[in-house]
């Protein structure tokens, strides 16, 4: 099932069974300083042209050259990476893109990272070891966090700073499906089943739904709070290690060497920002989450955030602030929802500090946009 393309900037949404016109805006929905690396692009780039499309023409069409963009170090403005995204949508006109791009499996494309992969000993830890070196393929823009759960098992939620419903949808899906795609091929279990998918958009369509349990083999469900994956304990077990002990220091060293060339170009301030809006998506931060996920602890990321002339509280109002005026530009979530979703306390304590943010009550800032 296709959609209508009936201008340059428009796609069409499935919305509770109707179709509803959702622009895809030329202006930039993330800001400047989100990033992520070539690697992450190319899985989009070399996926498009699989499917037939001229990917080079509309990397080049999106302000960015194939020569230095799809580099394995380059760092790509996630705002680049969106309009690549939203041009590929446009010449496609395939309202399952995101899925269908996540359908290429690319294992050569992540070098270091499938390398890493394949010397742990489990699947649990080739988790773990590919989840700490994330941001070799997303960058700061987004990624898996990860949950132990009491009975072994482990859920995987994705989050990321695009918010723009139709890019999101399809970055959302693109990044579960090569997540599972990467888990069945370094256990070499074509037929692995999660326990539970989640997806927090509505299917656009009968064939998505279809598709997607075909795909996962197990009942998707839709509309949920976060897009997720669980998957059992014996699965986690499942043996890989398919290069020996050395090969897997060989490896980690690495990532770890790739690693500190991208945190290098981002101070901690701007990684503590990035880990705090990451959180706020699902929920209100803490201080102990964001400290653990620096492998610091929480008297130096105290120290460290003075030192950068930042509070906790300050850093969660700006978070806030930042994400309230993303929500109210680009989603159609109320102002209920919103404060629910910033962990506010009432829909009256998120209007006034709204209104010392910005002057306005958040309908009238809706209203003027």
């Amino acid at each position: 099932m296709g959609f209508d393309l009936y201008s340059s900037t428009v796609l069409l949404l499935q919305n509770e069974g109707m179709n509803q016109p959702s622009p895809i805006p030329d202006s930039i929905t993330t800001d400047r300083d989100h990033f992520i690396s070539g690697v992450g692009l190319a899985q989009l780039y070399y996926g498009a042209e699989r499917l037939g499309l001229p990917a080079a023409e509309i990397l080049q069409r999106s302000g960015l050259d194939p020569a230095t963009a799809l580099q394995p170090m380059a760092r790509v403005p996630t705002w680049q990476a969106e309009a690549f995204l939203r041009e590929l949508l446009l010449t496609s006109q395939d309202e399952l893109l995101g899925l269908h791009i996540g359908q290429q499996m690319m294992p050569a494309i992540f070098n270091t990272m499938t390398s890493l992969a394949f010397s742990a000993t489990s699947l649990r830890e080739a988790i773990n070891f590919t989840t700490k070196y994330q941001a070799l393929i997303g960058g700061n823009s987004g990624g898996f966090h990860l949950e132990q759960m009491d009975n072994g098992n482990m859920v995987l939620t994705a989050s990321m700073v695009t918010q723009q419903p139709v890019l999101r949808r399809h970055l959302m899906t693109n990044l579960i499906l090569l997540g599972t795609s990467m888990v069945r091929f370094i256990t070499g279990q074509p037929n692995l089943t999660a326990c539970r998918v989640e997806m927090e958009h509505n299917p656009v369509n009968d064939e998505e739904q279809s598709i997607l349990e075909s795909i996962f083999l197990c009942p998707v469900t839709f509309g949920a709070t976060n897009n997720l994956v669980e998957l059992d304990a014996h699965t986690l077990d499942l043996p890989i290690n398919v290069f020996n002990d050395q090969r897997l220091i060989q490896a980690e060293a690495a990532a770890q060497q790739q690693l500190a060339e991208v945190q290098r170009e981002q101070d901690l301030a701007g990684q503590i920002r990035w880990l705090a809006r990451d959180l706020m998506l699902s929920g209100l931060p803490r201080r102990k989450t964001v400290a653990d996920r620096l492998n610091i602890s929480l008297r130096t990321l105290d120290r460290r955030m003075a030192e950068h002339g930042l509070s906790w509280q300050e850093l969660l109002d700006d978070t806030r602030s930042q994400l309230a005026c993303d929500y109210l530009k680009i989603t159609d979530m109320t102002v209920a929802e919103i404060n629910q979703r910033l962990g506010f306390s009432d829909t009256r304590s998120f209007q006034r500090r709204f209104q010392q943010w910005t002057g306005l009550t958040p309908s009238k800032y809706r209203d003027a946009l």
